[in-house]
């Protein structure tokens, strides 16, 4: 199984550096954007794992086996969604889409944003 993971990640790292990487600069906002979106997804797992102890259960049925899988599991699921967005908003990017790029990335900040005000605000009325 370990040469076969390898065997594709050669393939993969040869398609990637043959690929010209476009000249368009990615702009300080987008910096700023992904790390305010770094944290909050940090913030996400770390309120998620705090109510999970307090025995609320998770709601989203994607979501509910990677917390229930303990601390790895949520990792594991903050680093799939993380390279979710980040291939969306790369190929909108390779796309020369950077005004939708743009405004993808911060409608994905913004909303999960939202969840971790929800969860903080779940956190401090909770009383188990």
């Amino acid at each position: 199984m370990g040469r076969r993971i390898t065997v594709i990640l050669f393939v993969l790292a040869g398609f990637a550096r043959g690929q010209e990487l476009p000249n368009a600069p990615v702009s300080k906002v987008t910096f700023a954007t992904l790390a305010v979106l770094g944290s909050e997804i940090v913030a996400d797992g770390v309120t998620t794992r705090v109510l999970y102890q307090r025995r609320y259960d998770e709601t989203d049925p994607l979501a509910k086996p990677f917390v229930h899988a303990g601390v790895a599991g949520q990792v594991g699921a903050s680093l799939l969604g993380t390279g979710m967005i980040g291939g969306v908003w790369f190929v909108l990017h390779r796309a020369h889409r950077d005004d939708m790029a743009g405004w993808f990335l911060r409608s994905v900040t913004a909303a999960e944003g939202c969840n971790v005000g929800r969860q903080f605000s779940i956190l401090r009325t909770s009383r188990k």
